[in-house]
């Protein structure tokens, strides 16, 4: 019997994981729904579990995202370790949106996500903020949100304005991507965040 084949693992970070070496195979059996982990040119990186802070936000928004599409469809909306599929690059924004809901599969989404959404932390700030958003950008993304907890900014780069950062500290964060959706930047700085519901209210009266 031919031995394993060893994974050579790296850290960069205390909570970032890289297993270089890695085929498509062997990613599909190393991951599952339980673990949040990412396969880009041969390399599996696998997460930490998020944080409280992180967790309460990407379930702000991701219940504030399925509010507006059941009201305007079409539209899923996927996150925490739903991943999507561009070549042999996959990914698991924090929360993505995807227009054609036949592009969503059993497991992964075929192709890249109409809208994607990443909440930065202490262990992926610089891999969301550089490797994986120049990712994003070649892969063609109509539209990446940056949400950045510690500096109270929410950086929307967009492929029709050639992904020039906009950069919001307070104010409507408007998507073109998902027409017609906005929420207001500060209601992610607050502690603790206000109510979905008031704010989905605040949310149609303005629209």
């Amino acid at each position: 019997m031919q031995a394993a084949r060893p994974l050579e693992v790296r850290s960069e970070h205390p909570y970032l994981l890289r297993l270089y070496g890695v085929d498509e195979a062997e990613f599909e059996a190393l991951a599952d729904e339980d673990l949040k982990a990412e396969y880009i040119d041969g390399v599996m990186i696998v997460h930490s579990p998020a944080s409280v802070r992180h967790e309460e936000r990407q379930i702000f928004l991701a219940a504030l995202l399925k509010f507006y599409l059941d009201s305007h469809p079409p539209g899923r909306v996927l996150g925490g370790n739903a991943l999507f599929h561009v070549g042999s690059r996959r990914f698991a924004p924090d929360v993505m949106v995807v227009r054609d809901v036949q592009r969503a599969g059993i497991k992964e989404v075929d192709g890249a996500p109409d809208l994607a959404i990443e909440i930065l932390s202490e262990s992926t700030r610089y891999y969301d903020l550089n490797e994986k958003r120049m990712a994003y950008r070649e892969m063609a993304i109509p539209e990446i949100w940056l949400v950045d907890l510690d500096q109270q900014v929410v950086l929307v780069e967009r492929r029709s304005h050639d992904y020039r950062p906009e950069i919001i500290h307070e104010g409507w964060v408007i998507s073109e991507a998902v027409p017609g959706f906005r929420i207001r930047a500060e209601w992610l700085w607050q502690e603790p965040l206000p109510s979905v519901l008031e704010c989905w209210e605040e949310m149609r009266e303005e629209g």
